[in-house]
């Protein structure tokens, strides 16, 4: 009898573990886009800063995680020197990257869904 309950409810408790784990995996890295896309925009802040410094800080900040692709990093104001003759307007960096949300036993998995992270500040 005790059997017959297990193999009724591990499954159900597997699915539920494994979800977590994939919930927490997933949202440490949408942190991690959040806290590049804030120090590549730091660095856009400042005048002399290029589009490849700015770039170049993002994906230092992302290098403890693996992504499958390398992700996209957005600046606005386009350009190679965004603050550039602008103090005082904003500059904002966007970074998103597609990522795939693998849980067992459940019907659409694997899942591929696109996370973000944005960082915005004021040019010096």
């Amino acid at each position: 009898m005790v059997a017959v309950e297990l193999a009724l409810v591990l499954p159900i408790l597997v699915l539920l573990l494994v979800g977590i784990v994939e919930f927490a995996v997933t949202y440490n890295r949408v942190q991690a886009l959040h806290a590049a896309a804030r120090e590549g925009a730091r660095v856009a802040s400042q005048s002399y800063a290029t589009r490849s410094d700015i770039e170049g800080r993002v994906n230092a900040a992302l290098d403890p995680i693996s992504f499958s692709q390398p992700p996209a990093v957005t600046v606005t104001p386009a350009g190679n020197q965004p603050c550039n003759l602008r103090t005082g307007q904003a500059v904002t960096v966007s970074v998103s990257v597609d990522d795939q949300i693998d849980i067992p036993l459940w019907p659409s998995s694997p899942m591929t869904v696109t996370l973000s992270g944005k960082g915005e500040f004021r040019c010096e």
